[in-house]
Formats: C-alpha cells, structure tokens, sequence
C-alpha cells in the first residue's frame, strides 16, 4: 500500500498567555478563562471541555476579574470600569465607570445573581444592582485604609467580606458598614501581610490565603483564628470552595494544589496535594466533579480524585488556526494580532524549505477572530472584533516577481464576522455575522453581496463548512442542532437530528459529500446527503468506544488518500473504511512510524506528533500543524525553586 506522506508544520510559534482567572456559569455551562492579553476564552464544559469562542484583548484593556450572572458575562481590570460582552459578535456592549480610573481587583454576584459587589483600589466596595439593561449604581460602602483585593458574598445576601492589606473585614450590606475587622500577624514587623484571596461559607467561617503561605479558618462572627496551615511555601494567591462547603482547595506561587476537608467536629484538616502546574497557580474554580486550575504555564487543567484523572489542555491546540491552498502550495496560519502565509515545502526532486510569504497586521488595537484563504491563494480574508477585510494576492513564487497583495474594499453593509470561508471557482467570500449568512462575490476592483441567507435568530452558529462542489454549506449551532444550506436554493436543505452537545469539527467527503460530524462527546457521525439519514459507517460500535478513549474532543476532520484523520489536542486517528470488521479485531493501534499505513485495524492512534494544533490534506499528503511545548517553556519566567532530595 502506498505511504501517506506528511507535513509537519513546526513554524507556528504562537506567544502563549498566563492565564489571569476563571469564572463558570451553571446556567450555561461556560466556562470563562481570562488571558494576561486581556482576552477571555469562552469553553463550553457541558461534555468534554471545548473552547467554543475567543473574545479578544486589547492593549487597552484589563481582565483581573470576572463573573458570570445567568449567561451574562462581566469583567473588570486595571481601568477602573466594567465591561459586559456581546457573546454574539465577541466586542463589549458597554463600559461603567466605578470610582474614576481606580483599579478593580475583584467582583462578585450575590448568589441569587441580583447584586454585584466590586472592590477596587481606593478601598471602597461599590454595589451595583443588575437589570435588563445594564448594571444600575446601588451603594458606596464606608471607605477604608487599604485596597480591596479579594470579596466574597456571604449566603444570605445580608454580609460581604473582604481582603486587604493586614486586615480583613466583614460588611453589611444593608448600610455599608465595617460589623467586624480581623487584623493579621505580620511575619516580619516591616512586610505587611497581603490577603489574596477569601471566601465565607454559610456558618460563618472565613478560609483566607495570605503572603505568607498560610491558609487561615476564622470565626467570622467573633473574629477569632479558628485554624491554620502553613501548607504552601509562597504566598496563597487563589482559593475555592465546593458547593456542600466540605473541601477547599488553595495554591498560588507554590504550585502545588493542597485540598482541606471538612471533619465531623467542624475542623478543617489538611488533605491530598496535587502537582500539576509547573508555575503560579492564579485561578481554582470547580466545575461539576472536576477542579480547573490555570496560571502561568498556560495550561488549563481539570483534575479529581478519585478515580486520579488530569486533563490538560495547551494553549493553541483547541481550534484549527490553519488553512491550505492548493496552487500555489502555500498555508495561512492565523495569530492574534496577525495572519501570515508560508510556502509549503514538496518532497520530490530538490525539497523546498517553507518561506514566510507575506504577513498581514490590522490596527493596533484590532485583535484578530478569524480568517480564510481561497483554495487558489488569490484571495485572504480575516475579521478583527471591529471589521471584515479582504485582500487579493499575488503568491507565484516561480516568478522573479517577490509576493504582494492590496485591499479590496468589502461592501459598506458587511459587518465584523465570526466565521469566513471561500468557495472555489468562481471564488465567493461567505460570512457569518450575527444570524446572517453573507454571500460575497469577490472582484479585485469592487466586490458585491451576492445573495444573503438567515439563520435561526434564537441560536448562534459555531462552525461552518462547505461541500467540494461548493452547492452545500453545513452550519452547526451552540445548541447541537446541524443544518445543511443549498446555496442555489438558499434554502435548508437538509435538518440533521438535534443532539444533546454541539458539534465541535464538520467535513464533507470529497468522494461522496456526505457529512462528517464530531461533537464534544466525541461522539461521531455521517450524514448521508443522498439518503437524508445517518449513514451505515456511523453506526458501528467501534465509534462508540471511540466516545471513551481521551476526553479531549476533535476539532479537526481531512480526507486524504482514501483515509478519514481526526484529531485531538495530542493525538492523530486515523480510520480506513474500506477494511471490513472481523470478529476478535483489534481496534485501536499505536503506531510511531513517520509513514502512515492502515492494513490491521479498522483505525488506530499515532501519538508521536506533540501538541496538535490542526490538520488540513495537501494535494494527496497531509499537513500536521504541531507546537513544540520547549518553546512554550522557554518563553515562562523560572518556576519556584524546590529542593528535592539529592539536591
């Protein structure tokens, strides 16, 4: 059998980003994670964990906090103001100004998500009540000495407490004033005690994590230390506690996580610890059975015990950040703040090392959602959160000619977009932009909109793909539902069976244009377009234990040489229809090999290649984009220094 040969892209060096915190939203299932470059990852953790969108930073923004309020998200930083997003079209809906330009370094809802309490520098907390519209200005608290770093609300909604400065302090919220003040020890009579973080549980008692690494049990009603633990070596930056309030867990520049139980007599005994972080832990949330942890190796973990299970996620290996073109051979990869173009080296005669082509960068404060090239390299397009751009190029690397480009000026009713594709010959850009579907005719000198195609207004469009033949376009929803466009007819053509998670990779078979579908139960199937039904291939079992190998869910699907590769964040699957199953076959293999031959198993598993960011097929070989985690590594700052035994 002839060998598929591959492409291993090792030139895609994104700049990874600390992760700042995390908030989940019950109601919604979202996860919301804030980068050091003010952007906000949204992650669907219904199933699996998926990132499902990105809302991008600025340089002109902060995120030092976050909240959610019944599927509504607010942030606050260094500015001094809140924000709340448009989940729809990834930009802000609005700004409020607390005190002036004072930095906020906390905010919380109270838990019946009627009342926001913010704490900011000057020492105030701010109350602000939540309506339909916006947030409307309840209250200013009494000012005190010091900056408000941490807050918790207390249960009934009646207390709030809050971290400072050598102090913490208990508030009631009714008229604003300090009901109880708990002053802490110094470890050294000139180096102030800093409280990072805090929470308050139902009874009254006050867990608090300072900088001198002590995890600290207060009797928030008589202000007295009930407990404390010098578990971490460094200060304690974050904290969390479960819903049955019977186990904390606490960590911060001493990345080791350490878990505190609830015993029968109310005490709170040091438990379990867990490595595994390499650098600051600045964010712990709970979601269902599973701790999040994030900070500054980048790497979003979910961990629990028992049973013992991690699950990592590194950054850049969720979404596809990749796209190929054919003639020129040539691959666009996309950055936050810009998009280049590489040439693709080739495997006969002479092999051509890849060239960076052409880069392109918008404005200075413009971060980019999303692009796409056109299968013949003539045409890119990328949206930032604030416009659509299109370009003509000019890629013939034979020629003596160097590569170039210009803009093309898009129709004055195109909207900022979240997804963008191209059609082939002739080449049309398609846009999906708040419940519309955008077809536009590309022309170098004055593109027009073509046609125009409504989608569900009560759902939001996640992914898009086009059929070979360009007649088909599938869109897959927030909610699970796929629906597949003829765009002859502009109508819907095809409405798959709504599932319970949404799809997370769509592909249309080249040979067959069926549908290829993966959600983020890692469930798999294909629509057959021919049949309007699930075709045979979906309903065999080894997909079912496909469902159960890793949790990480598929988010790239290629065709190419007759195969079907999916791929997660670490691993590449490889699957050959065309073997029959036998009884006693082996289902999965590993397989390290440079060359990828499928003759024994129905698919199997090749590990070798690290961090996986996406896939794409290339003429008849395949194009890996993978991250090396050294670079990643190389870019942190050193780590707490541990001696170890030996040492």
């Amino acid at each position: 059998m002839k060998s598929l040969k591959v492409h291993r892209v090792n030139f895609f060096e994104p700049e990874p980003q600390a992760i700042r915190c995390l908030s989940h939203d019950r109601t919604t299932s979202h996860l919301a994670v804030s980068r050091a470059d003010s952007s906000i990852e949204i992650w669907d953790v219904k199933s699996n964990p998926y990132l499902e969108k990105v809302i991008p930073g600025t340089p002109a923004t902060s995120v030092e906090t976050l909240a959610w309020c019944n599927g509504r998200l607010f942030s606050a930083g260094l500015y001094g103001y809140i924000t709340e997003y448009d989940l729809e079209s990834l930009v802000p809906k609005y700004q409020l100004s607390v005190t002036s330009t004072c930095p906020i370094w906390c905010m919380k809802f109270d838990y019946e998500g009627k009342c926001l309490a913010v704490g900011n520098e000057d020492g105030h907390v701010v109350l602000h009540q939540l309506s339909f519209e916006g947030l409307d200005f309840d209250k200013k608290c009494d000012k005190q000495e010091g900056c408000i770093l941490c807050l918790d609300w207390h249960k009934d909604g009646q207390f709030i407490v809050t971290g400072s400065i050598d102090a913490i302090r208990v508030w009631n919220v009714n008229n604003g004033h300090v009901v109880n003040r708990i002053i802490l020890a110094r470890a050294s009579k000139n180096v102030p005690t800093v409280v990072w973080c805090i929470a308050v549980t139902s009874d009254m008692t006050i867990i608090s994590g300072d900088s001198c690494g002590k995890t600290s049990f207060w009797d928030g009603n008589t202000g007295t230390l009930l407990s404390a633990s010098g578990a971490q070596k460094d200060d304690v930056l974050t904290l969390v506690v479960n819903k049955d309030e019977d186990v904390i867990y606490t960590s911060g520049v001493d990345p080791t996580i350490t878990m505190y139980l609830k015993s029968s007599n109310g005490m709170w005994l040091k438990s379990i610890q867990r490595v595994v972080h390499t650098h600051d832990v600045r964010a712990l949330q709970f979601v269902g059975d599973y701790l999040v942890s994030g900070g500054d190796d980048c790497n979003l973990i979910f961990t629990k015990y028992p049973p013992k299970t991690t699950i990592k996620f590194f950054p850049f290996c969720q979404k596809s950040y990749c796209k190929v073109a054919s003639n020129p051979s040539c691959i666009l990869l996309t950055y936050p703040n810009f998009v280049e173009v590489w040439s693709i080296g080739t495997f006969s005669g002479n092999a051509n090392k890849p060239t960076n082509l052409l880069r392109l960068k918008p404005k200075q404060n413009e971060r980019i959602i999303c692009s796409s090239l056109s299968s013949n390299g003539k045409w890119l397009a990328y949206a930032s959160q604030l416009q659509s751009r299109l370009f003509c190029l000019k890629l013939e690397t034979n020629s003596k000619d160097l590569p170039s480009f210009y803009k093309v000026s898009l129709p004055d009713k195109i909207p900022s977009s979240t997804i963008l594709l191209f059609t082939s010959e002739p080449t049309k850009l398609i846009l999906y932009s708040r419940n519309n579907i955008f077809i536009v005719k590309c022309d170098s000198m004055q593109p027009t909109i073509e046609n125009t195609i409504e989608t569900d207004a009560e759902d939001q469009v996640q992914l898009m793909e086009l059929s070979h033949d360009d007649e088909h376009l599938a869109c897959s929803y927030h909610s699970g539902k796929v629906t597949i466009y003829n765009l002859k007819s502009l109508k819907v053509q095809f409405k798959l069976p709504v599932y319970k998670f949404q799809a997370t990779a769509l592909k249309f078979d080249p040979s067959s244009e069926n549908l290829l579908i993966a959600y983020s139960d890692r469930k798999i199937v294909e629509y057959s377009l021919e049949k309007s039904g699930y075709s045979n291939w979906s309903k065999q079992q080894v997909l079912l234990q496909f469902q159960s190998v890793t949790p990480h869910p598929i988010t790239s699907i290629c065709f190419c040489s007759d195969k079907i590769f999916l791929q997660d964040e670490n691993t590449l699957y490889v699957f050959d229809r065309k073997d029959e199953i036998q009884p006693g076959k082996k289902k999965i293999k590993q397989s390290e090999d440079s060359s990828i031959s499928i003759t024994e198993s129905e698919y199997k598993a090749i590990t070798k290649y690290e961090h996986i960011s996406s896939i794409d097929s290339f003429m008849e070989d395949l194009v890996v984009v993978q991250i090396s985690s050294s670079r990643i590594l190389d870019s942190l700052p050193p780590p707490v220094w541990k001696k170890k035994y030996g040492t």
